[in-house]
């Protein structure tokens, strides 16, 4: 096989290769796509008085990975944790959630974790979570 076809043949397999590997990260994101829609389906409505700072205790389940809040106005909030058998626990950082907007506060909780929303300000809140 002369030179140029050599160098051609192994182009191509980078090119078959390449493509393979995208044709494959487009089929898994149909069902991320699902996955989050599913946990959006199952989302939860919150409600915080002004004068608090804690919303209700939730409790994760399997239909999200995470933990997720979507305020109807824009807050700053974290997770605080109430492990069974373990002294209780929040996050270290706040993360702003924007109005009207999924945001994902805690990644990767276990399922039947209890669980509530310390908000920055003492404002009234409300909206949904899901997890």
């Amino acid at each position: 096989m002369p030179k140029n076809s050599r160098f051609l043949s192994g182009i191509s397999g980078l090119v078959l290769a390449a493509g393979s590997l995208l044709g494959s990260a487009s089929v898994a994101s149909p069902q991320r796509s699902e996955q989050i829609k599913s946990c959006f389906d199952h989302a939860h409505t919150y409600y915080k008085e002004s004068g608090a700072y804690f919303s209700g205790v939730g409790k994760t389940t399997s239909d999200c990975a995470n933990i997720n809040i979507k305020p109807k106005t824009t807050r700053d909030v974290k997770v605080c944790f109430y492990p069974k058998n373990e002294n209780s626990y929040c996050q270290d950082h706040y993360t702003t959630a924007r109005a009207n907007e999924w945001t994902s506060i805690a990644f990767d909780v276990l399922d039947g974790s209890e669980f509530s929303f310390l908000f920055r300000s003492d404002a009234q809140s409300d909206g949904w979570w899901a997890a």
